[in-house]
């Protein structure tokens, strides 16, 4: 595969790497994310190292191509208890990021909050030939409900990361309807336990041997595109 590349959902800007692969960033990167980033950075070693770096040097431009917001402060603490394991998200800079990890290989998505209150990007390694079947070492979290194949699991991965729960819902009932809401074209509509709205979610043209999904939260009034 390509060691970059680079889609467009909606107004979510997608952007991947192989950390293995590519030219590794400058760890100078870490002093524009913040003190938080480079601790995390201190405690890991080889590849999770790389892959780490990469990802947020992805982070930043993407962000850099969205505002002109030069104060790209990262954090990843939760916003429930405080604890650093929280979804990645800018502390000021108006953007709404998500990043997302396969082997060597990291993706990231970005969007301006005023298009998309929250993003979620997943991508998975992509199946033998013909493997296109139910995934049934998850059927245990969706049971009674069939368990998905991996192009519906990577979308409802990337639809929980944008609700920011994650799978402490009951993946029993949670759908993955046939049309999104019209705000992305060709987007799926994700029906999320203890949402009102749907989420929008779309399998990608990504890296060879992977599976790569983005999803959104239109912001308030966004609109469809004309």
């Amino acid at each position: 595969m390509t060691a970059s590349g680079r889609a467009e959902f909606g107004p979510v800007r997608i952007a991947w790497t192989d950390a293995a692969a590519s030219v590794p960033p400058s760890r100078s990167i870490l002093e524009r994310l913040g003190e938080q980033q480079a601790r995390r950075h201190a405690l890991l070693r080889g590849g999770a190292a790389r892959r780490f770096l990469a990802g947020r040097a992805l982070l930043i431009e993407v962000a850099e191509q969205l505002t002109d917001s030069t104060d790209l402060a990262f954090t990843t603490t939760c916003e429930r208890c405080g604890a650093d394991h929280g979804r990645p998200r800018f502390e000021r800079a108006p953007v709404a990021v998500s990043v997302t990890y396969a082997g060597s290989v990291v993706a990231v998505g970005a969007a301006r909050i005023a298009d998309a209150a929250a993003v979620g990007v997943d991508i998975e390694r992509a199946p033998a030939a013909g493997q296109r079947g139910p995934m049934r070492d998850l059927g245990r979290l969706f049971a009674p409900a069939p368990a998905p194949d991996i192009q519906d699991w990577t979308l409802i991965e990337a639809a929980l990361k944008a609700d920011g729960r994650g799978i402490t819902v009951d993946l029993a009932e949670l759908r993955v309807g046939e049309t999104g809401s019209g705000r992305a074209a060709g987007s799926r509509a994700i029906r999320i336990p203890g949402r009102v709205d749907t989420v929008d979610a779309q399998v990608l043209t990504g890296p060879s041997g992977f599976v790569l999904s983005a999803a959104m939260v239109p912001a308030a009034g966004a609109q469809p595109p004309g």
